[in-house]
């Protein structure tokens, strides 16, 4: 991250962040749009009791979160595309008596930024976010709801 704010140009930095923001939103998009349909292939099979409600209700629970996450990332993806960013690097937006400091705070937020990931990292191996709750999926602890394998 500290490479890149120090060697790009802002203008590029907003492009690089909004075309990632849509491709994560548009994959979000097929996963929401593929859940959907097996929620409602999922719901003949407990109307006709071959499934209990639960994997019904498990996968209405994961679909709801990607849905709802399919949003904020278009909604950060709008908030990005109306930011204006001036021509040029970022230091050569900052006062040169203050380089030094803004250096020493784009360092610390590196490092706090690369703390996250390996935290997040760490946490998903036991299925706990950042704020120590569990990924909000029922079923098999898997974050699969309905206990089938998956490939991944």
């Amino acid at each position: 991250m500290e490479q890149a704010v120090l060697q790009r140009d802002m203008s590029l930095l907003k492009r690089e962040a909004a075309d990632a923001l849509a491709a994560l939103g548009a994959a979000h998009a097929m996963v929401t749009s593929s859940r959907l349909a097996q929620i409602q292939g999922l719901r003949n099979q407990v109307r006709v009791g071959q499934l209990p409600d639960q994997a019904l209700i498990a996968l209405v629970t994961d679909y709801q979160g990607w849905q709802n996450d399919q949003v904020r990332l278009f909604d950060a993806l709008a908030m990005v595309l109306r930011m204006r960013v001036p021509e040029g690097s970022t230091l050569e937006q900052v006062d040169p008596v203050l380089r030094d400091q803004a250096r020493a705070h784009l360092e610390a937020l590196s490092v706090e930024y690369q703390r996250g990931l390996l935290m997040q990292q760490f946490d998903g191996q036991n299925g706990i976010d950042a704020n120590n709750e569990t990924d909000g999926i029922e079923g098999d602890g898997t974050g699969n709801p309905d206990s089938t394998e998956t490939n991944d």
